[in-house]
This record gives structure tokens, C-alpha cells and sequence, in this order.
């Protein structure tokens, strides 16, 4: 049997029902909101109110994210009558549920009873949450997310309802609320979506205006596409353009919305005078409706004047300078005036957006006032008809480039130039000399210092050596031994008489073999000492000596001395062990004949081989007979602006690449060559000077092999590089 409804059952029964009619009206109320371009101080108003009107809610409040990402308070209705501040700590845990709510992840609504608390998380630490989050207010707390799309918190709808109501309903008002709160998120989603928009068209306008004014280099064309253009960027009523073409004057180019500047006229005039003032002012000029008492009286003087013939209520006169205008004491070779008759009350924009206009017009305006300037059109005119007559500046381009890289490509295959390898040196006298010691010894003095002029056979070093001392005593001691054999054998052969014929016949042969003795240990003491140089009297001592000059090379008699190369070396050889492989001394004629002891790269010795063996790229001494030889272009470090002339003979170049031991960071093994320096032959103005002959001095040569197409001379690596990685390779 059915149960009778009762009347409180009728009474929620046509509650429930009007307050979902209620539901659905603010439903599609808030849809309508959440499409609208109102500000969002005034969407959340009205947002407000109609959540709270529909569930006949007595008060509320949206709480938005601060850029710091704090809660702010966006709108409120009767927040102020739900005692938030009636109990201790209310502020404070009602605080603590906002952002508990905000801070959810994911976002879900909340409901509070009246003077209920959130049930506290398990997983939190024991010291978390010192203020509990409470309601303590005589009303049921609704708390409902504002998210975006990625499901990130901007705010928190809350909303407070009548306690009195029948329970079951609270739920359906939760529901509602967090259901209002995603209109909300769709009305933040389409405020990014039209701003965003409107930056895409704004920047679109701007993106076509600089296009526009770059299109063309006339002047006049220039200025009138930027005041036409620029005038609906600016969003003002009339956009002049004037352009400095000399000294001081100023060209009226342009006036938006005029087809003809008539530069007769009192108005241009005036606006010319204006435009000079500001430019010789050198800042921008404001107007808006009241002249600054601060300005120049040339300035002060043409803006009366200027609002005597026009009465705008907003005027900027604005010089634009480009980039490349690097004199700032000269006025700025452009200049924009804006007016507006009736504009709005914030200016700040369009003045902005006449910034905008300025930074794109300037260059293009400087471009056309500089073609203006340009002397001689007629030489570069027939050019520019060319390319008219072409097709167009692309169709030009091909063109010309075509023809300059067949001209280019002729060249470097029809014009002949020097091949020129590359190799690097020091120089030195052709005559050097290394001392070397005799035999090992201990180094007990030098005798010469750095520079020291020595003749040939000079001594330049002290030795002892306990062997030759040894030997040099085991041979004294023979002497001496067949010495003392010999005079003993005299003394008893004196005394003849009295000895038997076989004795003395004993002592005559012991006599002859005591002279052999001393002769052969004479001989080799002799031979000794001349062969090590031996010092008398110094048993084991002996010197190191110079060599004599080579009698082959020319030279002028009685000029030539060994000198001494070497930097002092006492410290780091005296008291030390020498060897007769190691280098003691250095000496050279620097009187004589001069070379360059040259590291040529392996790379490069084909290319020098081959000149020496191709008819035509070598020369000869003496006509077809002589020494083959290429001339060398010298370059002395020291002297980095003058060039000279030497020369390499093909007997001069070593047969074996060698590693490179002067340079450490170099693993590229070279070869050794000898090029000679003033010969006779060599005209007299390519001589290096006598003076700049300083042993070690590094030179650059190029060493000349021959006449070769101009591109294989200029990029013979590039060439040798892909034959050997490339076409080698295959």
C-alpha cells in the first residue's frame, strides 16, 4: 500500500523543483557570461550574483591566484554578515580551507557544515597544519575549484547557504556550485583565447605595415603608405610625415587622408616650421590641450602658431631616428606628427602604437632619403633597366651571378700566376762548425764566451779524461822503463873490456830492443797527444778545438773567423761528463756566405720536385748547363714589410723527410733545404741587408715553382685535398 505524501514532502517536493528550474536558468545564464568580452571585474559580479540568486544563497565570494600565487579576493556578497570574525580563529581556518581547496590535487569540491572541520590527512606530517581548517560560521560552506584546461587551480568559488534548509538538498547545491565554477574556467579560457587573437591581428597589421613601406625607395611613396597605413595602426584622426633632406629644412612628404601635399598652403607651411622646431629640439612633443610652460621658444612659437590653423585635442610630434644615424648631434632625419580631434581618455596607447609606427617607418624612411642622395643615378639607372628588363630583381640576380662566375671561372683557368709553396726557416752562415770533444771526458773549462772571434784550430774548451790519463801514464811508464833499460846497458857496455864477448854481445841486443822501445812509446805518446789534443804537463787533460775553414768557398783573405754562436753554456756543461757525439760548442763565419736552413712540408715537395723536373719552371746557372735552381720570395721576421730574393738548387734539397723537431705541436714530417742569399747574380736591391745576418732570425719563403692557372695557385690545397679524399677514394 502506497504511503500518502505528506505536507512537508509536498513542501520539498515544489522546493526541489523550483530550485532546479532556478538550476537551469543560471546554468544558461553563465554559459552566456563565460562567452562575453566583459573585464573580469565585471564577469565575476555578475557571475556571483547569479550563482547566488539561483539557490537563494545569502552570501559568497570568488578568491582568484595572484601573480605570486597567493589568494586574492576578486568579488563578495554579504561575505561580511556570515561572522567570519565572530569567533577566534575564524579568519584564520576558513583561511586554511581555501587553500586546502586550492591546493588540492586533483581539484574537487568541498562541503563544510555549519561549525564542522576538515577531517585531517593521515600521510601528513604530525606538525602539519598548526590552524586547522574549519568553518566556523552558522552557514554550510560550499568550496568549489576554478582550474584550467591542464587542470591547474586559479581560484576558488565559495559560497555560503541558509542552514535551515531540508539536508538533502546541500549536495545538489555542491554539485551546482562546482558546476558554476567550471563556466568560470571556460570564461578565463576564451579571455586567453581573444587575447591572444588580438595579438596575432595586431602583430599581423604591424608584420604587413613594415613589408609595405620597405616595398618601395621613393620618398613620397614611403611617407604616404606610412601615414595612410600608420594612421589606422595608430588609430588617430591624421598622421603627417616630413622627411630632413638637408641641413635644417624639412619636406612635408605625406599627409594621411590628402592625396597632394600642397607645400603653398598656410597649414603645411605651418606644420613645416613645427616639424623643424621639434627636430632641432631633438625630443618629442605632447599636447593635450594644454601647452607645457617648459618648452623652447622656437618650439613654443611654431606649436601657437601650428594650433592657430588646426585645433586637435591631442597632438605628438615625434622624431624617429634609425640605427645607422650614429651622428645624435644632428636632428633625426624623420619626423611623425599624429593628431586626434576627439581621442580617448587614456593616451597612452595610441602614443604607444605611434612608437610602434616610428620604430618601423624610421629605417624605411632613411633608406628613400639616402637613395635621394645619391650622385650620378645615371651611371647605376641603365642597371636598374636591365633588371626591369629581365623579369625582375631575382631573374637580375641569376643572371649577374651566372655571368660573374663564368667570368670568374675564365680567369682563374686563362690567367697564368706563380705557384708559390709555402715553408718556413732560420738563418745561418753557410760556414758552421760544431765542436765536438775528441774522446768522453770531464768538462773542466771554457775558454770562449758568446761572440768570441776565434781563428780556425782555436781552442774553446778544457777536458780531462782518467782513460787518456791511464794511457798516457802506461806509455811514460815504457819510456821510462826502456829509458833506464837503455842507459844501464850503455854503462856496462863502457866497461867492455872486462866483459866476455857473449855478454856483451847480450847487451848490444838489449841496447837495440831498449831503443825500439823508446822510439815506438815516443811514437804513440805523439800520436796520442796530437790526436786528442793533450794538453802538456796535464796528464789527462786535452782540448776541444775548431776546425779548420773549408778551402772550397770563395772568401776574402785574412776577414774570416770562426765566432761563437752559442749563448753562455758554463753552468750546464762545466763539471759535467762530455761524449764525442755531444755538440760542446757552436761556431760560424758570419764574414762569409749567408743561407737559409729551410723546413719545407712534405706536402709541398711534389709540387717543388715537379717544377724541378717540368721544362720551363726551373732556371739554370751558366744557360742549359748550369745547377738547376728556383727562385725563392724571402721574408724576415724582423723586417715583416720588405721582401727579398734567394735561391734553392735542386742538389740543396735533401733526399729524406724527416720528422719536424723544431716544432712540437707540427707532426708533419718536412724535408731540408739550403737556399742561398746574395749571389752575384741576385740584383743588388734584393740582398738582405749585411746588418739583419743574425743567426736563428726565422724567415718566411714562398718558394716559386713555376706559372699555373690562377685558381690551382690560389687553392692547390683545396684541389689536392679532394683528389686525395674523394676522388682518390674511389
Amino acid at each position: 500500500m502506497t504511503p500518502t505524501p505528506t505536507k512537508a514532502d509536498s513542501a520539498m517536493s515544489e522546493k526541489r523543483d523550483r530550485y532546479g528550474r532556478q538550476i537551469e536558468e543560471a546554468f544558461e545564464a553563465a554559459s552566456k557570461l563565460a562567452g562575453s568580452a566583459l573585464p573580469p571585474s565585471d564577469f565575476y559580479q555578475q557571475f556571483l550574483n547569479r550563482t547566488l540568486s539561483a539557490i537563494d544563497a545569502p552570501a559568497g565570494a570568488v578568491w582568484l591566484r595572484t601573480p605570486q600565487g597567493f589568494l586574492q579576493i576578486a568579488c563578495q556578497v554579504n561575505l561580511e554578515k556570515v561572522g567570519l570574525e565572530n569567533r577566534r580563529g575564524g579568519r584564520q581556518c576558513h583561511n586554511e580551507v581555501l587553500r586546502q581547496v586550492f591546493q588540492a590535487a586533483p581539484p574537487r569540491p568541498m562541503m563544510l557544515a555549519p561549525n564542522d572541520r576538515v577531517t585531517p590527512n593521515p600521510a601528513a606530517p604530525p606538525d602539519a597544519g598548526a590552524i586547522p581548517a574549519a568553518n566556523l560560521t552558522d552557514y554550510f560552506a560550499l568550496f568549489a575549484p576554478i582550474v584550467t584546461p591542464e587542470k591547474q587551480s586559479l581560484g576558488v568559488l565559495e559560497v555560503f547557504q541558509d542552514p535551515s534548509l531540508d539536508p538533502r538538498l546541500y549536495p545538489t547545491f555542491l554539485n551546482y556550485a562546482f558546476q558554476m565554477a567550471g563556466y568560470a574556467s571556460q570564461y578565463h579560457q576564451f579571455s586567453n583565447a581573444r587575447s591572444a587573437s588580438g595579438v596575432e591581428r595586431t602583430f599581423a597589421q604591424v608584420e604587413g605595415f613594415a613589408r609595405l613601406v620597405h616595398t618601395t625607395l621613393n620618398p613620397t611613396e614611403v611617407a604616404y603608405h606610412v601615414a595612410n597605413e600608420g594612421r589606422k595602426l595608430a588609430e588617430c584622426d591624421r598622421l603627417c610625415v616630413g622627411v630632413r633632406h638637408a641641413r635644417r629644412k624639412v619636406t612635408v612628404e605625406a599627409v594621411s587622408g590628402a592625396d597632394i601635399v600642397e607645400k603653398a598652403s598656410t597649414h603645411v607651411r605651418r606644420l613645416r616650421k613645427l616639424m623643424e622646431a621639434v627636430l632641432q629640439w631633438g625630443e618629442p612633443l605632447t599636447f593635450k590641450g594644454v601647452k607645457d610652460a617648459g618648452l623652447p621658444p622656437d618650439v613654443s612659437h611654431a606649436l601657437d602658431e601650428y594650433l592657430n590653423e588646426s585645433q586637435p585635442k591631442l597632438l605628438v610630434v615625434q622624431p624617429i631616428r634609425d640605427e645607422r644615424e650614429k651622428d645624435t648631434k644632428k636632428p633625426a632625419r624623420s619626423v611623425l606628427v599624429m593628431e586626434s580631434f576627439n581621442p580617448p581618455e587614456q593616451t597612452e596607447p595610441m602614443i604607444q602604437r605611434l612608437e610602434v609606427v616610428g620604430k618601423h617607418a624610421a629605417p624605411a624612411l632613411y633608406n628613400a632619403a639616402e637613395l635621394k642622395r645619391v650622385p650620378l643615378k645615371f651611371l647605376w639607372w641603365p642597371i636598374a633597366k636591365v633588371q626591369e628588363g629581365l623579369g625582375g630583381k631575382a631573374r637580375f640576380y641569376t643572371v649577374a651571378v651566372a655571368v660573374l662566375l663564368a667570368i670568374l671561372v675564365g680567369v682563374m683557368i686563362l690567367v697564368p700566376s706563380p705557384l708559390k709553396m709555402e715553408a718556413k726557416g732560420h738563418l745561418q752562415p753557410v760556414e758552421i762548425n760544431k765542436v765536438y770533444p775528441k774522446r768522453e771526458g770531464v768538462l773542466r773549462a771554457l775558454t770562449v764566451k758568446p761572440g768570441n772571434k776565434l781563428q780556425p784550430g782555436g781552442t774553446v774548451a778544457d777536458l780531462e779524461s782518467a782513460d787518456l790519463r791511464k794511457e798516457q801514464t802506461e806509455l811514460m811508464n815504457r819510456l821510462n822503463s826502456a829509458t833506464a833499460e837503455y842507459e844501464g846497458a850503455s854503462r856496462t857496455l863502457s866497461d867492455s873490456h872486462a866483459l866476455p864477448p857473449d855478454q856483451k854481445a847480450q847487451l848490444e841486443t838489449k841496447k837495440a830492443l831498449a831503443l825500439k822501445t823508446i822510439a815506438s812509446a815516443n811514437d804513440q805518446l805523439k800520436v796520442l797527444n796530437d790526436q786528442y789534443f793533450a794538453i802538456p804537463n796535464k796528464p789527462g787533460w786535452f782540448d776541444a778545438k775548431t776546425d779548420r775553414f773549408n778551402q772550397q768557398l770563395q772568401r776574402a783573405p785574412g776577414t774570416s773567423q770562426w765566432t761563437v754562436l752559442n749563448d753562455d753554456r758554463s753552468l750546464d756543461l762545466i763539471g759535467r761528463t762530455v761524449r764525442p757525439n755531444e755538440e760542446i760548442i757552436r761556431v760560424g763565419n758570419l764574414e762569409g756566405a749567408w743561407q737559409i736552413e729551410m723546413k719545407i712540408p712534405q706536402r709541398n715537395v711534389g709540387q717543388i720536385m715537379r717544377a724541378f723536373t717540368t721544362p720551363g719552371k726551373h732556371l739554370r746557372e751558366n744557360g742549359d748547363t748550369g745547377r738547376k735552381y728556383l727562385d725563392v720570395d724571402v721574408l724576415l721576421r724582423s723586417m715583416p714589410d720588405t721582401r727579398y730574393l734567394g735561391r734553392l738548387y735542386l742538389d740543396e734539397l735533401a733526399a729524406e723527410a724527416v720528422p719536424n723537431k723544431d716544432e712540437h705541436d707540427e707532426n708533419e714530417p718536412v724535408v731540408t733545404a739550403y737556399v742561398k742569399l746574395n749571389l752575384d747574380d741576385i740584383p743588388k736591391d734584393k740582398w738582405v741587408p749585411r746588418e739583419q745576418f743574425v743567426t736563428g732570425l726565422e724567415v718566411g719563403a714562398r718558394i716559386r715553382c713555376g706559372d699555373q692557372p690562377l685558381g690551382y695557385s690560389l687553392f692547390h690545397g683545396v684541389w689536392e685535398w679532394f683528389y686525395e679524399k674523394v676522388v682518390f677514394f674511389f
